[in-house]
């Protein structure tokens, strides 16, 4: 049936079947999830919410109201049922161990799979943190502020380390921090805001008062190894 699973495991409706073994520490799955789903039916998308309680989990797609309920059989692995407009059968869901994605395969009862899925949890933006280590790139003008990029925050205040200049700076906004720097002899101000994702930002940077005119540019990527 076209587009089954999300009138499937997207559909998650009904109560929880908490059957089979205890499991130790299933992660959580309760939440909002963006689900696609490829195979004999083609592909489609879809957003699901998930209810867990224990090791039983029961579902529910708001649009076409077609349900799910299954539980841990393992701290990974959900053996489950779907019902719908378009019949009924069977589901087997691999959750990742933090409990941000899954995926897993479903069927007709009595037959083999039919599709697979994946999903992954809507999660809360992270907070904007300049705290960490950044790898600086120029990005057009005189090349400085180059190289890795050491910053502490406390509050909206951060304090920066990239090579021999020191930066000394305050959130203005939620996603954006002005500074000033020295170093060297010398010093300016430095600019720079977040992206969306938190891993990267843009940067421009002058030398004197904060009213001089930039003179370079530059990004930053997150260090994700710290």
């Amino acid at each position: 049936m076209k587009r089954l699973f999300l009138s499937l495991f997207c559909g998650f409706a009904v109560t929880a079947l908490a059957i089979g073994p205890a499991v130790a520490s299933p992660p959580s799955l309760t939440g909002t999830w963006n689900v696609q789903q490829t195979g004999l039916n083609g592909t489609a998308t879809s957003t699901i919410t998930l209810t867990q309680s224990g090791s039983g989990l029961v579902g529910s797609n708001a649009k076409n109201g077609t349900g799910f309920t299954g539980s841990f059989v393992s701290d990974t692995q959900i053996n489950g049922k779907w019902h719908g407009p378009g019949g009924a059968g069977w589901l087997t869901v691999y959750a990742s161990a933090n409990g941000h994605s899954f995926n897993g395969t479903w069927g007709y009862n009595g037959r083999p799979a039919n599709g697979s899925f994946v999903g992954n949890k809507v999660l809360p933006p992270s907070p904007i943190t300049a705290a960490g280590t950044w790898h600086v790139t120029g990005a057009g003008g005189p090349t400085a502020f180059l190289g890795t990029m050491r910053c502490k925050q406390s509050g909206p205040s951060v304090v920066c380390h990239v090579g021999p200049l020191i930066l000394n700076g305050k959130f203005r906004a939620t996603d954006k921090v002005r500074a000033t720097w020295s170093g060297g002899g010398k010093s300016g101000w430095f600019s720079f805001w977040f992206n969306g994702d938190n891993n990267s930002f843009n940067g421009i940077w002058g030398n004197g008062a904060d009213t001089t005119p930039p003179v370079g540019r530059v990004i930053g990527q997150r260090s994700l190894g710290g």
